[in-house]
């Protein structure tokens, strides 16, 4: 079960996968970067078991290295955007959404939601009859 201290951990990660893309350009090749963020995502997806999550990150990596390949990126441009800069925006949508669903994780977690009790299931005020 996920606990707030893994959540204030997975925003870590979170923060230091969009710091490095908030500073690098990314429309060449650098393996050194690469392996920073594969680490940084896969250390990020063991520490919440969500499968949204999980997703969030790989998306992450897959165009992470796409991105910072030597010419992955170039088939990824389109009409005055570049294939950098659209795969860089793809990361920080796909980090948004890791980021968003960690906020409602933790909403959860807070409003007593466990594993057991999944929020579509709510409890009711009613007796069975």
């Amino acid at each position: 079960m996920t606990t707030l201290a893994d959540l204030d951990l997975a925003r870590q990660y979170h923060g230091a996968l969009r710091q490095l893309f908030g500073r690098h350009v990314g429309d060449s090749r650098d393996d050194r970067a690469l392996r920073r963020v594969l680490a940084l995502c896969e250390d990020a997806s063991q520490v919440v078991d969500d499968a949204y999550c999980r997703q969030k990150l790989r998306l992450v990596s897959d165009y992470t290295a796409e991105l910072l390949s030597a010419s992955g990126h170039a088939k990824w441009g389109r009409d005055s955007r570049s294939g950098a800069e659209f795969l860089r925006q793809q990361v920080l949508n796909a980090l948004e959404l890791y980021a968003s669903r960690l906020y409602s994780l933790e909403a959860l977690h807070r409003a007593g939601k466990t594993e057991d009790s999944p929020p579509w299931k709510t409890r009711s005020s009613f007796a069975p009859i």
